[in-house]
C-alpha cells in the first residue's frame, strides 16, 4: 500500500491568503466609489489584484505534483473532482431568473477561472500518463499554452462554447492561453523545490526573482510572455517567503488555513453573496453599487469573507464527521 503523502500545510496558508486577497478584490472592484477606482493609486493597486489568480493555478500545480510525486494515482477520482470544478464554474453563470434570454445564455458560456482550473488539472493528468517524462510533457504544454497566446487571439472554430476558451476577445474573463500555464508551473515547480526549506527554496525564490525583475530587458518588453513570466516571477517568491514563515505563524493562521482548504466553498459563496443572493430586493452589487468609500468597502469585505469561512468551518466539520 502507497503511504499517504504529507500535507504541506504552507500551501493551504498560501491559498487561504489568495482567498483572502481574492474576497478584497471582488469586494473593492463591485463596491469601491467608481471615482475611487478612476484614481492612480487604486490602477496600481490593481496590480497586486493581478497576483491572485496566478497564485491559484500555481498552488493547484505545485500541490498536484507533490501528491504524485514518485507514485502512480488512479486518474478516475481526480478526473470526477474536476469535471465537478468545470460544472460549477457554468452553475454559477446560467440565467435563472431569464431562461429565454438568448444574451444571458450568451454570457454563460463565458470562462471563468473554474474552468481554467480544471482544465489546466486535466492537463496535469494527461502529463501524468507520460510516467517518467511527466515534467517533459507538462513543459512542453506550458510552452504551448504560453507560446501561443497570441496566435489563439485569431483562433475560432465558430462554436462559441469552445471559442470562449480560446481568448477573452467574446467576453471570458480568463482563457487557457496562458492561465493554464501558471499551473503547469507549479507542476515542474515541485521538481525543484519539494515545499521545505532548503537550498531549493533559495533557487526557486531567486529564479522568481529573475522573471519577476528582469523582463523590462527581455526581448519581449510589454509581450505577452512578459505578463506570464512577470507573475508567475511574483508568485514563486511568495511561495517561498509563505513556507519560510508557515510554522512561526502556525498558532494566529489556522484561519487562514482552513480557507486554503475550502477555497472552492468560499469562492462560490462569496462571489454568491455579492452577485445572485438578494438582500433585501436585489443582489448586493445592484443595492450598493460601486458608491462607498475605502473604510465601508472594507467592512463589507470582513463581513462577506467572515460568512463565507463560516460556511467553510461548517462544511470542513461535516467532512470529518462522515469519516
Amino acid at each position: 500500500m502507497t503511504a499517504p503523502t504529507k500535507r504541506l500545510e504552507w500551501l493551504d496558508l498560501f491559498r487561504g491568503l489568495a482567498v483572502l486577497g481574492m474576497v478584497w478584490t471582488h469586494s473593492a472592484n463591485t463596491f469601491l466609489d467608481a471615482k475611487l477606482q478612476a484614481t492612480p493609486w487604486y490602477g496600481e493597486l490593481g496590480y497586486y489584484h493581478g497576483l491572485i489568480a496566478p497564485a491559484f493555478f500555481w498552488i493547484a500545480g505545485f500541490a498536484r505534483a507533490h501528491v504524485t510525486t514518485g507514485k502512480a494515482r488512479a486518474a478516475w477520482p481526480t478526473l470526477k473532482r474536476l469535471l465537478l470544478v468545470l460544472l460549477i464554474g457554468y452553475l454559477m453563470q446560467v440565467p435563472w431568473q431569464a431562461p429565454l434570454d438568448a444574451q444571458a445564455w450568451r454570457a454563460a458560456c463565458t470562462v471563468n477561472v473554474l474552468h481554467c482550473l480544471a482544465i489546466s488539472g486535466m492537463l496535469m493528468l494527461l502529463a501524468e500518463r507520460f510516467g517518467r517524462w511527466r515534467n517533459a510533457g507538462a513543459a512542453v504544454l506550458l510552452v504551448f499554452f504560453v507560446g501561443c497566446q497570441t496566435a489563439a487571439e485569431n483562433w475560432r472554430t465558430g462554436m462559441l462554447l469552445i471559442d470562449q476558451y480560446f481568448n477573452r476577445s467574446q467576453g471570458s474573463w480568463f482563457a487557457l492561453f496562458p492561465w493554464v500555464g501558471f499551473g503547469l508551473a507549479g507542476f515542474l515547480s515541485r521538481r525543484l523545490w519539494d515545499g521545505t526549506f532548503h537550498r531549493g527554496a533559495a533557487l526557486t525564490f531567486l529564479l522568481g526573482a529573475l522573471l519577476a525583475f528582469a523582463q523590462p530587458y527581455s526581448p519581449w518588453p510589454g509581450g505577452a510572455p512578459e505578463f506570464f513570466l512577470e507573475r508567475l516571477g511574483w508568485v514563486m517568491m511568495a511561495a517561498v517567503l509563505v513556507a519560510g514563515v508557515a510554522d512561526r505563524i502556525r498558532a494566529a493562521t489556522g484561519w487562514l488555513r482552513l480557507a486554503g482548504r475550502e477555497s472552492l466553498l468560499l469562492y462560490v459563496v462569496h462571489l454568491m453573496l455579492i452577485h445572485a443572493v438578494p438582500l433585501p430586493r436585489q443582489a448586493l452589487q445592484h443595492l450598493i453599487g460601486m458608491t462607498q468609500p475605502l473604510w465601508r468597502v472594507f467592512l463589507i469585505f470582513l463581513a462577506l469573507f467572515a460568512a463565507s469561512l463560516a460556511l467553510g468551518w461548517c462544511n470542513e466539520r461535516r467532512k470529518r464527521g462522515q469519516r
